[in-house]
């Protein structure tokens, strides 16, 4: 076998030539290098494309794995805002029980005081004393749910109770309403009857007369107050009974005031219950300073005396 070679850049040529047992031996190394050299490559080339898959599916998994990941993080930023509303929400429905809680309490301790009871004992500003023996079960908590649930529950109760409350204040008013109106009391500072409802002998001509009221004496300028609230229906001077005022008191009751010598109301004006109206005088058909009081229901005169001492006498106790 003859070898020729050529170098590069030179004129010059080099032959050689081989022996057939060299060029035998040749081709059994090429033959014996050739199959490995073509292997290593190939198994090179087989663990470069490997390693490209391999980063490759790598790649996607990570992206697939921050994928789940922002949905995962949207979800707790749901929950999270769920959870923002809820307290929200609470926080809300807290503010109103606060504010009915407020209303009842207040509500409560003007019932107290209307009603008269002990404000230590009803004493709506503190919280009321509770208490009980340990327990032997281990307490759960609350879920947000449960909290609310009940959050609701005492809401409503609070309501109702309220709701009862104003019912009872209703009530109450009513009857503090009925009972100014009802005319009972003592109209003058101090003072007594002197000359009693029924027949009784004329101050003047000594003959029997019916007196159609109660006579009080008490000195000139005396306040007199009205026995119950009611509107004035008269307030002017008439013939025997000097200046005088008349209160409407509804329900039909009426009383009537004479011999005053000084009126402080008017015809039209409200009149609440021991407000005064008047000063003790002695004008029209009188002996002296007093005040002559008539009492009538539904248009009939009657006899005002046992109104009269019995709230008195309640007075002065």
């Amino acid at each position: 076998m003859q070898i020729i070679i050529i170098p590069k850049g030179s004129e010059r040529v080099c032959r050689s030539c081989l022996s057939s047992r060299a060029s035998w031996m040749l081709g059994v190394i090429l033959f014996m290098v050739l199959p490995v050299t073509a292997g290593g490559m190939g198994w090179y080339l087989a663990n470069q494309f490997s390693a490209e898959d391999k980063n490759q599916s790598t790649a996607k998994q990570i992206d697939e794995q921050k994928q789940r990941l922002s949905v995962l993080q949207n979800n707790v930023n749901d929950i999270q805002r769920q959870s923002e509303a809820s307290l929200d929400a609470l926080s809300l429905q807290l503010g109103r029980m606060q504010a009915e809680t407020m209303r009842s309490n207040a509500l409560g301790q003007r019932l107290a005081e209307m009603a008269g009871l002990d404000k230590s004992e009803f004493d709506f500003s503190t919280e009321p004393a509770l208490g009980g023996n340990d327990s032997d079960l281990a307490g759960g908590h609350l879920d947000i749910m449960d909290l609310k649930n009940s959050i609701d529950r005492v809401a409503e109760a609070i309501s109702e109770e309220r709701m009862e409350l104003g019912l009872i204040e209703n009530i109450m008013l009513d009857k503090d309403l009925k009972q100014s109106m009802d005319p009972k009391g003592w109209p003058v500072k101090r003072g007594y009857i002197s000359s009693s409802y029924g027949y009784r002998s004329d101050p003047f001509t000594g003959k029997k007369v019916f007196h159609n009221g109660v006579d009080i004496p008490s000195a000139k300028g005396s306040p007199i107050k009205a026995l119950a609230a009611g509107v004035v229906t008269h307030a002017e001077k008439s013939n025997g009974f000097g200046k005088m005022v008349e209160i409407d008191h509804g329900n039909g009751y009426s009383t009537r005031y004479a011999h005053i010598s000084k009126l402080l109301v008017k015809a039209g004006d409200r009149i609440d219950q021991d407000q005064q109206i008047a000063e003790i005088g002695s004008t029209g058909r009188s002996t002296g300073p007093h005040l002559h009081l008539e009492m009538f229901k539904d248009g009939r005169r009657f006899n005002p005396r046992k109104r009269l001492y019995s709230a008195r006498k309640a007075k002065d106790n």
